[in-house]
Protein backbone atom coordinates (compact mmCIF):
# COMPACT_ATOMS: atom_id res chain seq x y z
CA UNK A 1 0.00 0.00 0.00
CA UNK A 2 1.57 3.35 -0.83
CA UNK A 3 1.63 6.28 1.58
CA UNK A 4 1.69 9.81 1.54
CA UNK A 5 3.37 12.03 3.31
CA UNK A 6 2.92 16.11 4.45
CA UNK A 7 5.67 18.06 6.11
CA UNK A 8 4.07 21.70 6.87
CA UNK A 9 7.26 24.00 8.73
CA UNK A 10 8.26 27.41 8.55
CA UNK A 11 12.10 28.11 7.78
CA UNK A 12 13.71 31.65 8.75
CA UNK A 13 15.71 31.93 5.62
CA UNK A 14 16.22 35.40 3.62
CA UNK A 15 15.44 34.75 0.29
CA UNK A 16 14.58 31.99 -1.97
CA UNK A 17 18.73 31.74 -2.82
CA UNK A 18 19.41 31.17 0.79
CA UNK A 19 16.21 28.33 0.58
CA UNK A 20 18.28 26.54 -2.13
CA UNK A 21 21.37 26.68 -0.91
CA UNK A 22 20.91 25.87 2.86
CA UNK A 23 17.54 23.45 2.40
CA UNK A 24 17.46 21.92 -1.02
CA UNK A 25 21.29 21.37 -2.28
CA UNK A 26 22.19 19.64 1.00
CA UNK A 27 19.33 16.97 0.84
CA UNK A 28 17.59 17.27 -2.22
CA UNK A 29 19.78 14.39 -3.67
CA UNK A 30 19.77 12.25 -0.62
CA UNK A 31 15.84 12.06 -0.68
CA UNK A 32 15.61 11.33 -4.31
CA UNK A 33 17.75 8.10 -3.85
CA UNK A 34 15.50 7.18 -0.64
CA UNK A 35 14.14 3.19 -1.33
CA UNK A 36 10.79 3.35 -2.30
CA UNK A 37 10.36 7.00 -2.96
CA UNK A 38 8.05 7.39 -5.53
CA UNK A 39 8.00 11.75 -5.24
CA UNK A 40 8.57 14.60 -3.46
CA UNK A 41 7.20 17.73 -4.38
CA UNK A 42 8.58 20.79 -2.47
CA UNK A 43 6.47 23.60 -2.37
CA UNK A 44 7.12 27.50 -0.57
CA UNK A 45 5.18 30.44 -0.30
CA UNK A 46 8.31 32.67 0.80
CA UNK A 47 6.42 35.08 3.06
CA UNK A 48 4.79 32.63 5.28
CA UNK A 49 4.69 29.06 4.74
CA UNK A 50 6.21 25.60 3.25
CA UNK A 51 5.72 22.56 2.71
CA UNK A 52 7.01 18.97 1.11
CA UNK A 53 4.60 16.19 -0.24
CA UNK A 54 6.10 12.53 -0.60
CA UNK A 55 4.38 9.57 -2.18
CA UNK A 56 5.97 6.21 -1.06
CA UNK A 57 5.56 2.85 -2.44
CA UNK A 58 5.29 1.18 1.04
CA UNK A 59 4.84 2.08 4.55
CA UNK A 60 8.10 0.20 5.21
CA UNK A 61 10.16 2.39 2.60
CA UNK A 62 8.48 5.79 4.11
CA UNK A 63 9.42 4.40 8.36
CA UNK A 64 12.74 3.56 6.75
CA UNK A 65 13.47 7.08 5.43
CA UNK A 66 12.05 8.52 8.61
CA UNK A 67 14.60 6.58 10.73
CA UNK A 68 17.59 8.09 8.43
CA UNK A 69 20.07 9.81 10.35
CA UNK A 70 19.68 12.87 7.17
CA UNK A 71 16.00 13.30 8.81
CA UNK A 72 17.39 13.77 12.07
CA UNK A 73 19.72 16.57 10.62
CA UNK A 74 16.83 18.31 9.27
CA UNK A 75 14.37 18.25 12.16
CA UNK A 76 17.24 20.01 14.22
CA UNK A 77 18.14 22.45 11.28
CA UNK A 78 17.71 26.06 13.19
CA UNK A 79 15.94 27.69 10.97
CA UNK A 80 13.22 25.01 10.38
CA UNK A 81 10.61 25.59 13.13
CA UNK A 82 6.83 24.42 14.09
CA UNK A 83 7.47 21.27 11.82
CA UNK A 84 4.11 18.66 11.75
CA UNK A 85 4.41 15.49 9.95
CA UNK A 86 1.30 13.66 8.65
CA UNK A 87 1.56 10.16 6.82
CA UNK A 88 -2.04 8.87 5.36
CA UNK A 89 -2.19 6.19 3.45
CA UNK A 90 -3.08 6.32 -0.64
CA UNK A 91 -6.63 5.43 -1.90
CA UNK A 92 -5.37 3.79 -5.23
CA UNK A 93 -8.41 3.55 -7.16
CA UNK A 94 -9.14 7.48 -6.74
CA UNK A 95 -5.41 8.56 -6.74
CA UNK A 96 -5.21 6.65 -10.45
CA UNK A 97 -8.17 8.49 -12.17
CA UNK A 98 -7.11 12.36 -10.71
CA UNK A 99 -3.01 11.04 -12.33
CA UNK A 100 -1.87 10.91 -8.31
CA UNK A 101 0.02 7.34 -8.77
Amino acid sequence: MKYGQVFTYTLELDSKEDYIKQFVDPFAETISNAKGLISKVWMADFDTQFCSFYLWETKEDMDSFMATPEINVVANLPFLKDLKIVAIPVVDEASIITRGI
